[in-house]
């Protein structure tokens, strides 16, 4: 379920997400290039410092969305 998306740049989206109850951020470059990350912090270091802090990236949205149903299981 999507709480929000916000644009941090005009082509850059950060989604907030619950995911099998746990808050999870999606940091979307393009709609080409997804990163998904388990806690505000983490993402707040990647875009800070570009540390590679994700717990998952993939570069289509389908697999993306396999990886957020494999998580609810």
């Amino acid at each position: 379920m999507i709480i929000s998306s916000r644009y941090i740049k005009p082509n850059i989206t950060i989604e907030t997400e619950i995911a099998s109850g746990k808050k999870i951020f999606i940091y979307n470059y393009k709609g080409i290039h997804y990163r998904l990350f388990d806690s505000f912090h983490r993402l707040n270091m990647f875009i800070l410092t570009g540390i590679n802090s994700w717990i998952f990236e993939c570069e289509s949205e389908k697999s993306l969305i396999a990886y957020m149903s494999a998580m609810k299981k």
